[in-house]
């Protein structure tokens, strides 16, 4: 049995936190995507600044502006911190080479 190196740990335990931050923060997007499902008008209310239309599987919601960039916000960042987990672990695998070991 071979010792891994602190750094290519390090860099394993970095990318797996950041996996699961982003799958994490998908959860949550879809937390706030039932809420709005749940709680927010079927129509229009320009007098709440709720114009801007959301379809969640065929059902339209109008939510605010700042209830839209909420829910981008999440769902963006969580897929980008994703990503740089699996990015981490791509060059975790690239540098143990247990890629070419199949």
């Amino acid at each position: 049995m071979t010792s891994i190196p602190k750094k290519d740990r390090l860099l394993w335990l970095a990318a797996a936190a950041l996996c699961l931050a982003g799958l994490l923060g998908w959860i949550w997007t879809f937390g706030i995507w039932d809420h709005y499902f749940q709680f927010l008008p079927r129509s229009p209310n320009p007098a709440a600044g709720r114009i801007y239309p959301l379809n969640i599987h065929g059902i339209v919601v109008y939510q605010s502006l700042k209830e839209r960039s909420r829910l981008d916000s999440w769902d963006h960042w969580s897929f980008g911190i994703f990503c740089c987990g699996m990015v981490l672990g791509g060059i975790h695998q690239w540098r143990s080479g247990q890629l070419w070991k199949r």
